[in-house]
């Protein structure tokens, strides 16, 4: 029941945010769920032994996407800056060189992880047009959401055999089949609704491909979770977890979409 009432809470909000929200707020959004994500990310990291330093991890994470958004200066400029600052921050850190060197790797690749593939939402919502960004965000939504359900309840169901036993031991390969022709289902409903001008192959082709790296993203969290020997990111949606818990399918879906998009327009 409060998986439920989450859902029913948190999908109305996510859709009507998508479609009213501006530029600068819908940043803002993406920006406070990736810090969330980076507060879980970093609570792992410290089941696992390592002592990172959130607050810089959250400052770098907030300056590359504002530096992103503003789109002043080439992303390997800024990113190499941020590796400088990581290195010495780590530098002036009073614990074990050990340590610091993990603590340095861990915070670049949690700044780096979410900063990658939150930020090309933005562009995907905005860049494209109006109407466009908003009909292709809400289908990379219910693609993801879609194969997320299906994937969880044909697994309880009738799944019977284990797709990643050492990562995630109760996902299956039934729920994992269904899932993707789940996510493939809602593309093709979906196409005549909001994307009538593309060919339904080119739509069925997004939304596999979506429905793929959703699977694969929730397996790379699981494989964090499985290292720090914990269940859930956090207890922050009650009946789902975290948000990273939440956000991992959609993680690795919203960079493959832009690239796609990118070759569409």
């Amino acid at each position: 029941m409060a998986r439920i009432i989450s859902a029913l809470i948190l999908i109305p909000l996510a859709i009507l945010v998508v479609i009213y929200a501006t530029p600068i707020y819908f940043l803002i959004g993406i920006g406070l769920i990736g810090t969330f994500c980076l507060y879980e990310y970093f609570g792992l990291m410290r089941a696992m032994g390592i002592h990172v330093q959130p607050l810089f991890a959250c400052l770098a994470f907030w300056v590359l996407l504002v530096a992103f958004y503003q789109d002043q200066y080439p992303a390997g400029i800024l990113l190499a800056f941020v590796m400088i600052a990581a290195f010495l921050s780590a530098i002036w850190r009073r614990r074990p060189v050990k340590e610091r060197a993990f603590a340095l790797i861990a915070e670049l690749f949690g700044i780096f992880y979410f900063v990658l593939f939150l930020y090309p939402a933005v562009p995907i919502r905005y860049d494209f047009g109006d109407k466009t960004g908003m009909q292709w965000t809400i289908l990379l939504l219910a693609v993801i959401w879609a194969g997320d359900t299906v994937a969880l309840v044909v697994g309880k169901w009738i799944g019977k055999h284990p797709f990643a036993p050492i990562l995630s031991p109760k996902k299956t390969q039934e729920g994992a089949i269904a899932g993707l022709l789940g996510s493939i289902g809602v593309g093709a409903a979906i196409q005549p609704l909001f994307l009538a001008e593309l060919p339904l192959y080119h739509v069925i082709a997004i939304s596999a491909l979506l429905g793929i790296f959703g699977q694969l993203g929730d397996l790379a969290e699981s494989m964090l979770k499985r290292a720090a020997e914990i269940k859930d990111s956090s207890h922050i949606i009650p009946g789902h977890g975290g948000v990273l818990d939440r956000m991992d399918s959609l993680l690795f879906a919203v960079p493959v979409l832009y690239f796609c998009l990118l070759q569409l327009y």
